[in-house]
């Protein structure tokens, strides 16, 4: 967005107001998301280590996800390219999906049933969901193709 010579004072403190705080936000958003998805793969690597190792194709898919999401937190950290934020509010998304599915009807053979260790079922929704939310916020803020860098404020 540009400003042109005699729009009104008004528009053009708009504009400015807009293009240098968007960036910021959206920054933040992305730094949070990313610590949102590696504390999800801290809360299924603690619970793949305190016993959901030991479950059939669960405890493995535990293990992918904690180590799939420390990767992608760290994707997230060290590029500014959408896509990257995309694929992890999928991943998450699918983590959300497979705890809902764990505790409702079952997954491979597995039903969930309470809290999950010392609550972490809790904490697993939450991280997801921040997650979720947050990645959206960044990507909602730096409109652009999947592909484009974020450009810097």
């Amino acid at each position: 967005m540009s400003v042109q010579l005699g729009e009104p004072a008004a528009r053009r403190a708009a504009v400015t107001h807009t293009s240098m705080w968007t960036p910021s936000w959206s920054l933040a958003c992305r730094l949070v998301g990313a610590a949102a998805v590696a504390a999800s793969g801290a809360v299924h690597f603690q619970l793949w280590t305190s016993g959901y190792s030991v479950i059939a194709v669960i405890g493995p898919l535990f293990l992918l996800d904690a180590i799939g999401s420390w990767l992608v937190a760290l994707a997230l950290l060290g590029t500014r390219f959408r896509v990257v934020a995309a694929a992890a509010i999928l991943m998450e998304l699918g983590a959300i999906g497979g705890l809902a599915l764990a505790s409702t009807t079952g997954l491979f053979g597995f039903q969930e049933s309470g809290t999950g260790v010392g609550g972490q079922i809790m904490a697993a929704y939450g991280t997801e969901a921040l997650a979720v939310i947050l990645l959206a916020g960044s990507l909602a803020l730096n409109r652009g193709g999947l592909g484009r860098r974020v450009r810097r404020g």
